[in-house]
């Protein structure tokens, strides 16, 4: 059986090899036009992409307070 699996493990990581090594080469090639410059620098794509994620952190936690929030005692 661990002959089997060792196989299937060879054969897995053959057709991963074949299938993203093409692809890795096309991911180097040079593009032209407004592709060539990026619109945004990296560190703010980071901090946005931060500043974001705290946002919705945010929200997240006001509305779960907001959902918990008990009710009036009745009379």
């Amino acid at each position: 059986m661990g002959a089997f699996l060792r196989r299937l493990l060879a054969a897995g990581v053959a057709m991963a090899l074949v299938t993203i090594g093409p692809l890795s080469s096309l991911a180097r090639a040079d593009h032209g036009g407004p592709l060539r410059m990026a619109p945004m620098s990296p560190l703010l794509v980071g901090v946005l992409a931060g500043v974001l994620a705290l946002a919705a952190g945010l929200i997240i936690v006001v509305i779960a307070t907001l959902l918990r929030k008990k009710a009036p005692p009745s009379e």
